[in-house]
């Protein structure tokens, strides 16, 4: 942008200024930052020359002399540093149906506890946003919870008693809901997040590029470009964007058109659709001291189609949320065409009913997708930390295998699964999906890493309960 946009009001230069200390007393940096019209006036500024393992504080201020309120960050170790990680993580807060107090609690814990006890960063698992929001002037209550007002959304599509954005203007609506809530403000002010995003962040039961949301469904390449605008609008990360510039994301033009052919790995290769989902890449890895890889990976981008999303299998469920299912039948929707060494059967039964196998010719379920899961594994090989952290939107495991929580089966017995969105065991590489869910408040885990047996271990939400990752004779791996 240039010096007409300014004097046109679209564009603004703000200061920002990195300090030493609270009062500002030692700045040791300071830059412009432009804002905009076009990236909704929020902005991104890289800092560099910082000191690895420091608390920092920041503010920008406007030609007026206007500021912001001050914040607090602190820069990750160098990867030789031995000390401790400490970090927590969150995923799944529902403004709309509740509030984000837990960040309050802690914050309240963070401040008194010993300095190297204290959280380093705060690791997002998604879902920073709920995409499906009720309005409170028409539905009151959901699960006894009370609706909160969070955003009107500009251009979107209700389905039930939800309204749904497809727009850039509909998806910034409700982050700037979400960001005006004071808990939420006062934890980005104290630490760093990292961020990965789930499903919420673009479509509820959508895959790729495809919306969908209960009975509607409609390809969405243009609704996926925006939530990845909104998202890297709002969500400060070290991605990269169409632009290839911190200043503005410059989505690009795609039209929503059905996406009919897919490859082995079930990509849609329409490229429209591609387009879409490349517009923003946010899996990525992330040194952290001595002793931590932390590797972040997108669930939805890449997935396949719900395994249950045929409607042939309703005849098989019942209306329960956390309807059950055979293990066998779910392995057999997963494994498609390549299931027991490629003789799938038939027909899937459960309940006294039998329906043909609508998956027997489709390719295996994937949720990273070829090329990111090359990558993952790529950097799980390669990572030389003691503690490798893996970043998902999804539970891989109920707390450690004991015989509690992973009965031995019998042989020739069929262990079952829920078939609603898992927040259990992901055995195989699988999602299913039965409505949308959240917790009142955002969900938390308070994690540890330091020297001890190498290890790889799963940071996956959402989870109410806090757990350290301590040193120990036999490692967790997953």
């Amino acid at each position: 942008m240039d010096e007409a946009s300014v004097r046109k009001g679209t564009r603004e230069l703000l200061t920002v200024e990195v300090a030493e200390d609270e009062r500002f007393r030692r700045v040791i940096a300071h830059a412009q930052a432009a804002v905009s019209s076009a990236s909704d006036w929020t902005t991104r500024v890289l800092i560099a020359g910082l000191e690895p393992a420091r608390t920092y504080w920041y503010r920008f201020t406007d030609p007026d002399g206007n500021g912001s309120r001050v914040g607090r960050t602190l820069t990750a170790p160098l990867s030789n540093d031995p000390r401790t990680v400490n970090f927590a993580f969150v995923s799944c807060q529902d403004l709309n149906e509740g509030k984000l107090n837990a960040y309050r609690r802690m914050i309240y814990e963070d401040e008194r506890a010993p300095a190297a006890e204290q959280l380093g960063f705060i690791l997002h698992l998604g879902d920073f946003i709920y995409e499906v929001v009720e309005y409170p002037d028409e539905v009151k209550t959901r699960y006894d919870r009370t609706i909160y007002e969070v955003a009107r959304i500009p251009d979107g599509k209700k389905v039930g008693n939800f309204h749904i954005p497809l727009s850039v203007e509909g998806y910034r609506a409700i982050y700037k809901g979400y960001l005006a809530d004071p808990d939420l403000q006062d934890a980005r002010a104290r630490w760093p997040f990292v961020a990965i995003w789930d499903n919420h962040e673009f479509s509820w039961q959508g895959w790729q590029s495809i919306v969908k949301a209960g009975s509607f469904e409609q390809p969405g390449q243009s609704v996926k470009v925006a939530a990845n605008q909104a998202w890297f609008e709002y969500l400060p990360a070290r991605v990269a964007p169409p632009s290839g510039s911190l200043e503005r994301f410059d989505p690009p033009a795609v039209e929503n058109v059905p996406i009919t052919e897919f490859d082995r790995n079930g990509l849609g290769l329409e490229p429209n659709n591609l387009a879409a989902i490349n517009s923003l890449k946010g899996y990525r890895a992330l040194r952290y001291g001595q002793h931590m890889d932390l590797i972040l990976t997108d669930q939805h981008s890449y997935r396949s189609a719900d395994p249950f999303s045929d409607p042939s299998l309703d005849k098989l469920a019942r209306e329960e949320f956390m309807g059950m299912f055979p293990e066998f039948a779910m392995q057999a929707l997963d494994g498609g065409r390549g299931f027991n060494g490629g003789n799938p059967p038939a027909e899937i039964g459960f309940n006294a009913a039998q329906v043909p196998n609508p998956r027997r010719s489709a390719p295996p379920q994937t949720l990273l997708g070829s090329e990111q899961k090359a990558w993952f594994k790529d950097k799980l090989g390669s990572s030389t930390a003691a503690w490798k952290i893996w970043a998902n939107s999804l539970g891989t495991w109920i707390g450690a295998p004991t015989r509690r929580t992973f009965p031995r089966v019998s042989p020739g017995s069929r262990g079952r699964r829920t078939r609603s969105r898992p927040w259990v065991a992901v055995i195989t590489a699988r999602r299913t999906q039965s409505a949308p869910r959240s917790t009142s408040s955002c969900a938390t885990r308070r994690s540890r890493a330091s020297r001890s047996s190498r290890a790889t271990v799963t940071a996956s939400g959402p989870d109410m309960r806090r757990r350290n990752f301590r040193p120990a004779s036999s490692s967790p791996s997953a």
